[in-house]
């Protein structure tokens, strides 16, 4: 690592110290989100009021993703990270307060997520942004892989770190554990220099809100490949959320609760192992190779999950379909990043993630009626669909999942072929970068 942060530029030594105060503040959260919901569980003894934390967070980077992306856009990508990260940190000390107070309850646990949510919804779009303006363009495939490694590094550590300290502190003190990440993460922001991008050919300055969005959004449909790609990320997104929602109830039929652990926790490894390997490699030369052949590979993955509920079959089926999402969400992240104008990638970033996206909570929601409903009863009965797929992949509690999954391993196999027949989407790294003059200045202004 010394080696790579003496030879780098001084734009990939800045993001270091920025990837580092993520790291900590995020892997704060994921610890602070664990043991919140512990302690929610436990005292409404609901599993509605859980997912409803779920939904919550999720929410606002797809209703306000157009308003966010113009903010991004207009003012100061470092500030925005700053005030996002103040703001879910003021949520953290309401909390802490609340609790020591004796006067934490589902409600305010509620309001705190939808404003520490908000402040989210702004960090990832201001901070791709950011990071475009910062480094060269053959780093954006390793930048990626390091970003990736930061939420893949939280979704192992937080809930075994959690899981320790609550044996012997209480919620109190995991809220102030979390204060000090984010005062971490507030320092390395104000050692870091970012450089605000010149505006973009064609767009007044003084140009209302509501203009700017119009821009952005005429500017994206008319880069049809790029529209090509947000459909196929609204496919992955709504396979991946009905896909990884269902491991846990079709193992749990069989598998003691350790070994339910042992899986999620095996396909956490998998996820960092693949965000490690983007890390170093920065992907395929060509971009949507990673993406297209990572769907194949997903759909190939879903099968091999979908066919028994044995644990080791599961856990190698899940490893390595979580190992496959880095590379497939960093190729993209590149393309993007290379093809949008540095000035316009805080609108640009939101609108995108707000189509991709919207597909997860439909996939969350679907996903337990499809199970309770269709087809876990008709694998448990004798019929002719049970007759024609029971010898392949057995009958009886959570073999309905498993076919569920075989069926819905179709979908990105499908969307992958057709990206592959199709001569403008396999050259898509080839395509005009869009704005090669403002990358150029907006490179100039980092020294």
């Amino acid at each position: 690592m010394l080696e790579t942060i003496k030879n780098s530029s001084s734009g990939m030594k800045t993001y270091y110290l920025m990837w580092l105060g993520q790291m900590v503040s995020v892997l704060g959260s994921g610890i602070t989100s664990f043991a919140l919901g512990i302690w929610l569980l436990g005292e409404t003894d609901s599993v509605t009021s859980f997912t409803m934390v779920a939904v919550i967070t999720g929410l606002p980077a797809i209703i306000f993703s157009p308003i966010i992306g113009v903010l991004v856009d207009r003012y100061d990508r470092k500030l925005i990270l700053i005030l996002a990260d103040t703001l879910s940190a003021l949520v953290t000390l309401g909390l802490a307060t609340c609790f020591y107070l004796d006067m934490l309850n589902i409600w305010i646990i509620f309001a705190g997520v939808a404003v520490s949510a908000i402040a989210t919804a702004f960090q990832g779009p201001a901070n791709i942004a950011a990071i475009t303006t910062l480094i060269e363009r053959k780093d954006y495939g390793r930048v990626s892989g390091l970003m990736q490694m930061i939420g893949s590094i939280s979704m192992i550590a937080g809930p075994l770190i959690a899981g320790a300290l609550l044996s012997f502190v209480d919620l109190f003190t995991i809220f102030i554990i979390d204060l000090v990440t984010y005062l971490f993460a507030f320092c390395t922001l104000i050692l870091v220099k970012i450089p605000k991008p010149e505006p973009h050919e064609g767009e007044e300055e003084d140009s209302s809100m509501w203009q700017e969005i119009k821009y952005a959004w005429d500017y994206l449909f008319k880069q049809k490949d790029l529209v090509y790609l947000l459909l196929f990320f609204c496919l992955v997104n709504f396979v991946v959320s009905i896909g990884t929602i269902s491991i846990v109830p079709m193992i749990n039929f069989t598998a003691e609760s350790w070994e339910t652990g042992l899986v999620l926790s095996v396909g956490g490894i998998g996820s960092l192992a693949g965000a490690m390997y983007l890390a170093w490699s920065g992907g395929p030369t060509r971009k949507i190779n990673g993406i297209l052949f990572g769907g194949l590979a997903m759909g190939f993955c879903l099968f091999i999950m979908g066919l028994s509920n044995i644990i080791w079959v599961v856990m190698i089926g899940l490893f390595l379909f979580q190992f496959c999402v880095p590379t497939i969400n960093g190729s993209s992240q590149v393309i993007w990043q290379t093809r949008i104008p540095p000035k316009m990638q805080g609108r640009v970033f939101a609108l995108r993630r707000m189509f991709a996206q919207f597909t997860i909570p439909l996939g969350d929601f679907l996903a337990g009626p499809l199970a309770d409903f269709v087809f876990e009863p008709v694998m448990r009965s004798e019929n002719a669909v049970s007759d024609f797929f029971g010898p392949l992949i057995g009958v009886g509690p959570g073999r309905g999942i498993g076919l569920m999954l075989i069926l819905l391993a179709a979908l990105p196999v499908l969307f992958a072929v057709l990206g592959f027949m199709n001569k403008h989407i396999r050259s898509i790294d080839e395509a005009n970068t869009g704005d090669e003059t403002s990358t150029k200045e907006a490179k100039k202004q980092t020294a």
